[in-house]
């Protein structure tokens, strides 16, 4: 029997996992969570205190938390390196869209629509974006 593989996503943890490590990151700044979250500094507060129990919160809330704690780990993985992961985007949505010519080319429709799609897939998910840049930057040196 084959062992199940987990979606690739599952390393990254949960919306409400990504809250709570947000919330305890006490080296980000509770004017940045915040700003970037859309939540009162004082709701900010309470949750890191504990006042106000995350678990409880209303999943609007946690959501826009997940998404700070996205923007905060996207910041500090490109880090520097913004031009360089521009031009890797550029790469790979070229490299896929050549691939899905040349299934054009032959004829074969079902895989032109394939990496049609997965170039849209790939383009519009930053995280699967910054995991494959991170492969890419590994093997390239």
């Amino acid at each position: 029997m084959a062992e199940f593989k987990y979606s690739w996503r599952d390393e990254y943890g949960s919306d409400m996992d990504k809250a709570k490590a947000l919330l305890s990151d006490d080296s980000i700044s509770g004017t940045y969570i915040s700003n970037v979250a859309d939540i009162s500094r004082q709701g900010v507060s309470n949750y890191r205190t504990g006042k106000t129990d995350i678990e409880s919160a209303n999943w609007s809330v946690v959501t826009k938390l997940s998404r700070a704690y996205e923007a905060d780990w996207i910041q500090k993985q490109i880090g520097d390196n913004q031009t360089d992961f521009v031009l890797f985007i550029q790469k790979i949505s070229s490299e896929l869209n050549t691939v899905a010519n040349n299934y054009e080319t032959k004829g074969n429709e079902e895989m032109t629509n394939v990496f049609d799609r997965l170039n849209e897939m790939t383009g519009s998910d930053i995280i699967q974006l910054i995991d494959l840049y991170k492969a890419y930057k590994d093997d390239e040196g």
